[in-house]
């Protein structure tokens, strides 16, 4: 990984790296979304006829996460700079 540089107000350094973070904020909520899911249907498969109510939802928060992730990926400046 390269050198930010300067991490002044208002340069291309400091707008990389809100977005690096924005990135990395949305794929740690998918990564916490699909174990949530995973978990609950792993319930729901052993028997626990309850656990479909909360794999359901996390599938959706899971979905919503990926579509930010992909967003934020998309709207980020150029790496080549």
């Amino acid at each position: 990984m390269r050198d930010l540089g300067p991490m002044e107000r208002g340069t291309s350094q400091r707008v990389a790296s809100r977005h690096r973070m924005w990135s990395v904020a949305w794929s740690a909520l998918c990564v916490l979304a699909a174990l949530w899911s995973v978990a609950w249907a792993v319930g729901a498969i052993a028997g626990d006829g309850d656990a479909w109510a909360f794999a359901v939802p996390g599938l959706v928060l899971l979905a919503g996460a990926l579509w930010a992730r992909r967003s934020a990926i998309r709207n980020s400046p150029p790496r080549h700079l």
